[in-house]
């Protein structure tokens, strides 16, 4: 397949650009019984229904329990949910059908489970039994709705003693464990963003590692309705792909982030390239591990940067217009590290984004929206 870096013209320097629409705020949001809070992952069915969803750690984060917070229109509360495990419950993504039909996925160990499976019927939350098929999973971290009945999960498991690619399918009715591939001869492969076009076009990305020597590489894997395969790509020193979203069947975005900072790829529907995002001076664009496409010339990446003068993380906001990556200046809660981790819209283009922010020694939820 041929391949190609497509080089955007323009220096990249630190220069906020003007988006459609109001500017990015932040919404108060409440916290667990934790000390340390974060919200990993949010999915935004319509203005008045918004989920989002981590977990609540003690200090130490060697005891977690699950956070799901719900927005009605007005504000946001925490929505009661299982905690399985005696030690941490994680969840990592979440993903809405309707209002009565929402799942959430992510760990907690158990002495006979690992990952964890959520699911919303509309009143509470329930534990739905993980399908092992003889395959030990280690971490479920995102995933991707294309109907009621068919939903896509995410993440890792092993091979052995090495890390493994994991896909997890929902019919309707049950949970199955899909085969997928794994670069070698040493298996180290994981999955962290999954997106669907259609219900044989399905894109899923991570990191591999064929050996101890060599430094990890970008993964991407298509379904195409029967099978899983590894779809070549060019991958930055040290690339790692967090996150996927589409807008058609050759209009595919993933982001993530490398030795040089933060990373974006396209798929064109012929090959992937890697597209270039814009740099801040005096600071390290670090991560960017959740996207979201509204069109195809009004897409979303969120993350952190670094400021190096003040030696603390900022919330970072990237917006595609059709022709670059831009940098959208988003607010921070105080003067210490924040962090955005994930982020969705609602149908009308309204954007929601959450993450933490530290206020020591505490660590405080983050939420913040985009008006269209």
């Amino acid at each position: 397949m041929k391949q190609h870096i497509l080089i955007l013209l323009g220096l990249a320097v630190f220069c906020l650009q003007s988006a459609s629409g109001a500017a990015w705020q932040i919404i108060a949001s409440p916290n667990g019984s934790g000390q340390v809070n974060e919200l990993h992952s949010v999915s935004a069915l319509a203005e008045n229904d918004v989920w989002a969803v981590g977990v609540s750690y003690n200090t130490e984060r060697t005891l977690g329990s699950t956070l799901i917070e719900h927005w009605n229109g007005s504000r946001w509360s925490v929505v009661p949910s299982p905690n399985p495990s005696s030690s941490v419950n994680m969840i990592n993504a979440v993903a809405a059908v309707s209002a009565n039909d929402v799942w959430a996925v992510g760990t907690a160990p158990t002495s006979t489970d690992t990952v964890l499976i959520l699911h919303w019927n509309g009143t509470a939350w329930s534990v739905v039994p993980n399908p092992t098929n003889g395959i030990p999973l280690a971490n479920l971290a995102a995933l991707a709705v294309i109907s009621a009945n068919d939903i896509w999960a995410v993440g890792s498991g092993f091979i052995g003693d090495e890390g493994a690619t994991a896909t997890l399918h929902w019919n309707g009715t049950a949970w199955s464990v899909i085969p997928s591939p794994n670069v070698g001869p040493e298996v180290d492969n994981s999955l962290a963003g999954v997106a669907a076009v259609s219900s044989n076009d399905v894109w899923a990305v991570g990191t591999q590692q064929p050996t101890n020597l060599t430094d990890p590489s970008t993964l991407i894997l298509h379904w195409d309705g029967s099978a899983w395969t590894i779809v070549p790509n060019i991958s930055p020193e040290g690339g790692h792909l967090s996150a996927a979203a589409a807008v058609t069947g050759n209009d595919v975005w993933a982001t993530g982030y490398s030795e040089l900072g933060t990373l974006a790829e396209h798929w064109d529907g012929t090959s992937w390239s890697i597209v270039q995002t814009p740099g801040i001076r005096g600071s390290e664009p670090l991560f960017l591990p959740s996207v979201v496409a509204l069109s195809s010339n009004n897409v979303w990446a969120v993350g952190e940067f670094f400021q190096t003068r003040f030696s603390r993380s900022r919330t970072l906001t990237e917006q595609w217009n059709g022709t670059s990556w831009v940098l959208v200046q988003s607010p921070n809660a105080g003067a210490d590290h924040n962090e955005l981790f994930g982020v969705d819209a609602t149908p009308g283009g309204t954007l929601w984004a959450v993450g933490t922010a530290y206020n020591f020694p505490k660590q405080r939820t983050l939420i913040e929206r985009k008006l269209p």
